[in-house]
């Protein structure tokens, strides 16, 4: 973790948190740009910089001072979506990396080249056998690191109980606006069944309606959620999945379609005589 501001500015008290991470040019991690070029080991003191800086007023050339440090280094690309702990990220070649982070004399522990962790690109590698082939490791997969986070599995866990207490209550609602608006059409189904419908008819009726309108219902509710998502800052952590988006769409729209039995199973239950007496 550092504070960085620019070099040339005449506001020099302004900082901004930054993660500084190392990383090795030209590997397969290395993020795509989106405006300047990628990290060069010609360029030591190069780094690649979240595009939510540019908030900040910071743009591809400039030379940045990083706080506690002599260290200056120069933006030369921008990148997207690439945070750690809420913090924009700036990708540096590992000798830049290990200046900064080992700065203080015997900071390494008197390790040659150290570093945090080494990335693999091995769907099928047995991870048991390589901790065992190289003593001092622990090898994880991508998922397992990100859980690894500090603080990932605190908020992880309550943006779950969040989602499942409004499931549950949307549940709730869904199942008692329909049983409502069914039974207030009482009146009517006793007039179906009494001129020859049967239950199975009007079960199949009650059920595409609710259909529809739970349909239409998330369907609209998609949408407003994407617009909110546009009015939020660009520098909030804030993504929405779209395998989530369409699994809990689902889920909605199944817990409609279960809630509508309650009140199909009420309807089959009328008497038309009843029914008919009800009518005004």
């Amino acid at each position: 973790m550092a504070a960085v501001s620019k070099e040339k500015t005449d506001d020099s008290s302004k900082k901004t948190d930054v993660a500084l991470v190392g990383i090795t040019a030209d590997s397969f991690i290395e993020p795509n740009v989106i405006e300047g070029k990628q990290l060069s080991t010609n360029k030591k003191y190069g780094v690649l910089a979240n595009s939510n800086l540019k908030d900040d007023g910071y743009k591809v050339g400039d030379e940045i001072r990083v706080s506690n440090s002599k260290m200056k280094l120069n933006i030369i690309g921008f990148v997207e979506n690439e945070t750690f702990n809420h913090l924009p990220v700036l990708f540096a070649n590992m000798d830049t990396w290990r200046e900064y982070q080992y700065a203080a004399p015997g900071a390494d522990n008197g390790i040659k080249n150290p570093v945090q962790a080494i990335v693999l690109k091995a769907p099928q590698l047995d991870k048991a056998q390589l901790d065992k082939q190289f003593k001092g490791i622990e090898t994880v997969t991508k998922s397992t690191a990100v859980k690894g986070m500090p603080g990932y599995k605190e908020e992880n866990g309550t943006i779950v109980m969040m989602l499942s207490f409004l499931i549950v209550i949307s549940a709730f609602i869904i199942s008692v606006f329909f049983y409502v608006i069914t039974i207030q059409k009482t009146s009517q189904f006793g007039v179906m069944k009494a001129i020859g419908a049967s239950n199975r008819f009007i079960s199949k009726a009650i059920v595409a309606q609710v259909f529809v309108l739970s349909f239409l219902g998330i369907l609209v509710g998609i949408g407003l959620t994407y617009l909110t998502a546009l009015s939020f800052p660009k520098d909030m952590p804030f993504n929405l999945d779209g395998k989530l988006v369409v699994l809990y769409a689902i889920t909605l729209l199944v817990i409609s379609l279960l809630s509508s039995l309650v009140s199909v199973r009420q309807i089959t239950k009328i008497d038309p005589l009843t029914a008919l007496g009800r009518v005004e």
